[in-house]
């Protein structure tokens, strides 16, 4: 079977291995020139098999207003007249209901379950270095109502702990005593850097002669009959029995263009990659500041132990470039909970999430023949990405 994989993210080249390892022919299309180079590249390094909650639920829609009238919050909404968002909004707020959570929550737990046994297996087969270890990952709340909901819902997996104990627990956390209300910890969750976990497969793909690249230049849809029959790149038309869509941000359009409508919108992100400035500084542990929005993650790259600051969530369509008032947010963050050294380069990003209303991937075929989705994972998209090319090789492999 020749399958043509669009997207060079963590999820199309997970997506691209699966397949390659089943016996397909793959190639692999980005409009980028090398591997990883979207919302992969600097994602917030946290692998959350257990927080899966999505964005859309009761408790955002109540706090809503609030969210979107401070002028430095987490959240800001300014996509201008798109009617894409205006129609992705009217799903969002449907989303919110209970009943559509829970569903939302035990589906992503599963997708979760397959997605850690997947990179953990090929963790242990492939020589990839992208500093993957269990870290154990600590949510912290600042207000008292925020962790008493928290506490509420904890399994049997996690440890409820106050804030005493969660100051005690990392270290690395420069906050006063009373800071927070308390934390929920769970030891079995991991990090790692998705960025040079996409740089190794990468690097493994070429490596396989089933696997060819079509990088630089941006596809587009050739139907024939209604059917996607092949993608045009400049000159090159590349043809396959099936192409899976897994360009990120950009899916929406490029379906678009295929006649397919995808409840797909970009949310945009930020991050830093901070040094320590003593080892006493450096992060043992996954940290979520719940009511910031903000996460903090060890990275080991080259044995030299960094910190990934990351958060903020921004509809602004597609606009990709660096708000420094918002990068900002992301740095006060970091100065206001670590000891980090500011003189470096403190590697800013932005990177847009391919967010759905409900915040679950769509995987399965789409309504136009030949096209298969593997998109819209939002802010799951490492923790989600190997699971669902699991779902995506098995599916196109036994048609």
């Amino acid at each position: 079977m020749k399958v043509c994989v669009l997207g060079a993210g963590v999820v199309g080249l997970t997506t691209a291995w699966m397949l390659a390892e089943a016996g397909a022919d793959v190639t692999i299309v980005d409009r980028q020139p090398g591997v990883g180079q979207e919302a992969s590249r600097g994602n917030g390094a946290q692998l959350s098999y257990h927080f899966v909650a999505p964005l859309a639920s009761p408790d955002t829609l109540r706090h809503l207003p609030a969210l979107l009238l401070q002028r430095d919050g987490p959240l800001r909404v300014r996509p201008g007249w798109d009617p894409a968002f205006l129609r992705w909004g009217l799903h969002f707020l449907a989303a919110c209901r209970p009943s559509v959570v829970r569903g939302t929550v035990a589906a992503q737990l599963a997708l979760a379950a397959l997605s850690r046994a997947e990179l953990e297996a090929l963790a242990a087969r492939l020589p990839l270095h992208f500093g993957f270890r269990r870290a154990g990952k600590l949510v912290a709340y600042r207000s008292a109502s925020s962790f008493g909901a928290a506490r509420r819902t904890a399994d049997a997996d996690q440890q409820v702990l106050t804030g005493a104990e969660c100051l005690a627990l990392e270290p690395a956390l420069r906050l006063p005593a009373g800071a927070l209300a308390g934390g929920i910890y769970t030891a079995s969750e991991q990090v790692g850097d998705c960025g040079a976990f996409c740089d190794g497969l990468g690097a493994q793909l070429r490596a396989r002669n089933s696997v060819a690249w079509h990088m630089g230049a941006a596809a587009e849809p050739v139907l024939r009959d209604g059917r996607l029959a092949a993608v045009q790149i400049g000159g090159t038309v590349i043809e396959a029995d099936a192409f899976v869509l897994a360009l990120g941000a950009s899916a929406a359009a490029f379906a678009l263009r295929a006649g397919l409508r995808l409840p797909v919108y970009p949310m945009k992100g930020y991050s830093l990659t901070l040094r320590p400035r003593t080892p006493a500084a450096a992060l043992q542990h996954s940290v979520t500041d719940a009511d910031r929005k903000v996460v903090f993650a060890p990275l080991d790259r080259g044995g030299e132990g960094l910190i990934r600051v990351a958060g903020i969530a921004d509809m602004v369509g597609h606009d990709r470039r660096l708000d420094p008032a918002r990068l900002d947010a992301v740095r006060r963050a970091a100065r206001d909970a670590l000891d980090v050294d500011w003189s470096g380069d403190q590697e800013p990003w932005a990177g847009l999430r391919p967010a759905t209303p409900s915040s679950r991937p769509l995987v399965g075929w789409s309504g136009v023949p030949g096209l298969f989705l593997n998109t819209g994972h939002g802010a799951l998209g490492w923790t989600l990405a190997c699971g669902t090319a699991r779902l995506t090789a098995e599916a196109l492999l036994r048609t």
